[in-house]
């Protein structure tokens, strides 16, 4: 029995690994494509694939959102959507800029921003980008990409007019990385002889243009000997300076040389391609061999066709038999390519119209897109703001309250205690004793021995007598009771009966009669705990709420309410 639980173990666990071998084999494959390596090997040739995994790739959040952004750009580049190009090497920029975690990268697309920009013809703003580019490629030490960018500044210099400083950074873009020996600062210095050849042409320059050819030939030779490089490109490079050295030699009437460097271009490889036989025109043209143009060009012509390529390339091949034509003064065939060559543009114009206004709609959509999705982000932090707000309130209420009721609990507790200590000087003592005993003894004794004993004494009996009228008829209780009426009872002056309301109470008369309409007040609220406030003020012989609250604070520590709460707990 054992061993039949051992067997059924030992499939559950072969099965269970086979079916996490299942899924990995179902899983991985497809994350393999969301990856950077994958897609920048498939854009150049699949765009709309490689666009689609990169969408795919945000929704799954698989992807860094700069680097989605970055390829998209070279996709969009590489379908000469320039426009949509900028916009994401933008994004990605900025997302860079704020993230500041990868300055390699920011410095990529900062490179990027300023050629794209170029290519769009914002030079402006190029300028810009390539100057900003300099100072980050410096602080990381990146010649390659200060070099990109200073030859990126000279081009957009060239073509606002400002000649002479276009060709200066050319020169220093050059500068920063001759003498490198690493394989990328040699192929990028040879890319740069190239371009600067191309502006020099066409600026008329050919003696510096034959000097830059043969600093551009002792590069291509220190790259062939270093054996890094494939056979293929070295060819390349030798076909391109060659058949330039060629043009411009003859140009110079230097036709020997001319006719050499032909002969160099024409054993290289990339003579024989279709593209490489079309790069020799512009120097058969110059040599009136008008039959070769011809024959070169149709098999680059012939290829563009099988691509159903019509574009400012196909363009030039025309123009080039356009030119051989007229040589060979063959002007009806001159006026059938020219009028091709008038449907072509319309088309391409067209065409460039609607692409145009495609990628005009595209990025539309897409910043519709990021709109959408920055007033949900906005929502959301609003949202949570408010939450935070919420929470923080009813947190700060929930205090002051537990304060308030902390505070409430402490005053109950207080009053309680001093309306049990005023019940008990209130029960058991008459008004007389504790008006008697309001006086200080210290005050007594002084009078008693003074000259005016006798007076006091009398004021004494007199006071006393006065007490008992006032408590055996209440006449505390008439808010109109004046002084005189009391005068008229005990027969003094004015002065003695201030002395002797003095001496007897330690106070004036307005505090005496007051505190006994006070002692009167707190035993109608223990008696009656139903009256009004009002009704026990008035009963009290107060005329005015605000006078009866405040003394009765004064005397208690409480207002009248206060007090009446206490009784009824």
């Amino acid at each position: 029995m054992n061993y039949y639980y051992l067997i059924i173990l030992v499939y559950a666990w072969f099965f269970a690994g086979a079916q996490s071998v299942v899924a990995q084999e179902n899983v991985l494959p497809t994350h393999e494509y969301y990856t950077e390596e994958y897609i920048a090997k498939i854009y150049i040739e699949e765009p709309k694939r490689a666009l689609q995994l990169l969408d795919e790739a945000e929704n799954l959040n698989c992807m860094p959102s700069n680097m989605i952004n970055d390829l998209r750009s070279r996709t969009y580049r590489n379908m000469y959507m320039n426009k949509s190009a900028f916009v994401y090497a933008r994004k990605a920029y900025v997302i860079d800029s704020i993230q500041g975690t990868d300055p390699s990268h920011l410095l990529e697309m900062t490179i990027d921003l300023a050629e794209i920009s170029f290519l769009l013809s914002r030079f402006e703003q190029s300028v810009k980008y390539a100057t900003e580019g300099i100072a980050l490629a410096r602080k990381n030490g990146n010649k390659g990409s200060e070099a990109k960018l200073l030859f990126c500044l000279g081009e957009n210099k060239k073509v606002l007019g400002l000649k002479r400083e276009g060709y200066a950074y050319f020169d220093q873009a050059i500068d920063l990385i001759k003498g490198e020996s690493d394989m990328l600062s040699m192929q990028m210095l040879s890319y740069f002889y190239g371009l600067k050849m191309n502006y020099l042409l066409s600026d008329g320059c050919f003696d510096e243009v034959l000097f830059i050819g043969l600093e551009r030939e002792k590069l291509i030779h220190e790259m062939a000997d270093s054996r890094k490089y494939p056979d293929s490109y070295i060819d390349l490079q030798y076909s391109y300076v060659y058949i330039k050295l060629a043009y411009v030699a003859f140009k110079l009437r230097k036709y020997e040389e001319a006719d050499n460097y032909f002969r160099k271009y024409s054993s290289t490889k990339a003579a024989l391609t279709p593209d490489g036989k079309c790069d020799a025109a512009p120097y058969l043209l110059l040599t009136k061999r008008y039959k070769e143009v011809l024959e070169k060009c149709e098999d680059f012509k012939n290829v563009l066709r099988s691509q159903d390529t019509l574009n400012q390339q196909y363009l030039s091949v025309l123009q080039k038999e356009v030119a051989a034509y007229s040589g060979l003064n063959n002007f009806k065939k001159v006026a059938e390519l020219r009028e091709s060559i008038l449907n072509i543009v319309t088309h391409m114009y067209r065409d460039e119209v609607r692409n145009a206004a495609l990628e005009l709609d595209a990025v539309y959509k897409v910043n519709e897109r990021d709109k959408q999705i920055a007033k949900q982000d906005f929502r959301l932090k609003m949202h949570g703001i408010f939450l935070l707000f919420a929470i923080g309130f009813i947190l700060l209420m929930s205090f002051f309250l537990w304060k308030s009721w902390k505070y409430n609990r402490i005053i109950r507790a207080k009053n309680k205690v001093l309306v049990r200590l005023i019940n008990e000087q209130l029960s058991p003592k008459e008004n007389t004793d504790v008006v008697s005993e309001s006086l200080p003894a210290a005050n007594r004794e002084e009078d008693i021995l003074s000259e005016n004993g006798m007076e006091w004494a009398e004021n004494r009996e007199l006071f006393s007598k006065l007490n008992e009228t006032i408590l055996h008829e209440k006449l505390y209780l008439s808010p109109n009771l004046s002084r005189d009426d009391l005068v008229r009872i005990v027969h003094l002056n004015y002065a003695r009966f201030a002395r002797m309301i003095k001496e007897n109470t330690g106070g004036n008369l307005s505090g005496y009669i007051n505190n006994l309409r006070l002692n009167h007040a707190i035993q109608l609220l223990n008696e009656h705990p139903n009256y009004t406030m009002k009704a026990i003020a008035e009963d009290s012989g107060f005329n005015s709420m605000p006078t009866f609250n405040n003394l009765f604070k004064k005397k208690t520590g409480m207002t009248p309410f206060e007090f009446k709460s206490v009784q009824k707990e």
